[in-house]
């Protein structure tokens, strides 16, 4: 038997295919690009979820004040049905810089769901860091 490697799953399956930079810059956006495969390509009308890990030992300093939400779901936009392509995540630096003295750094794992429920696996991106001037 012959393994296929265009046979996809029911449950989408997501990847970090890129990572516009590992250093964010004051004002920056950090673009996390997903592939995905989906057998019935029913992502559309779904939801993104991206949960951000701070990773800094020192806490923030005036939590009620600079704290950022860290779970955040966003729907993803209905386009026609295909079993594979990408999503483009856009966190904006105001969503991740915490700490106004020191640089933030943290990681950020994503998952998808699609219209009928299904959950892929999460995946985690490299260490991120927002830059303070």
């Amino acid at each position: 038997m012959a393994c296929n490697k265009d046979t996809f799953e029911t449950r989408p399956t997501i990847k970090i295919k890129e990572v516009n930079s590992e250093v964010i810059p004051e004002n920056g956006n950090l673009d996390i690009t997903l592939e995905y495969t989906d057998k019935e390509g029913d992502l559309g009308r779904g939801e993104l979820t991206y949960i951000r890990e701070r990773k800094n030992i020192k806490p923030i300093p005036n939590p009620g004040v600079n704290d950022q939400i860290d779970t955040v779901h966003y729907p993803i936009p209905d386009y026609t049905p295909k079993n594979k392509g990408e999503i483009v995540v856009t966190i904006p630096y105001s969503l991740m810089s915490e700490d106004p003295n020191d640089d933030d750094t943290m990681i950020f794992k994503l998952s998808v769901i699609d219209i009928r429920g299904n959950k892929s696996d999460t995946v985690t991106t490299v260490n991120i860091i927002a830059k303070q001037n």
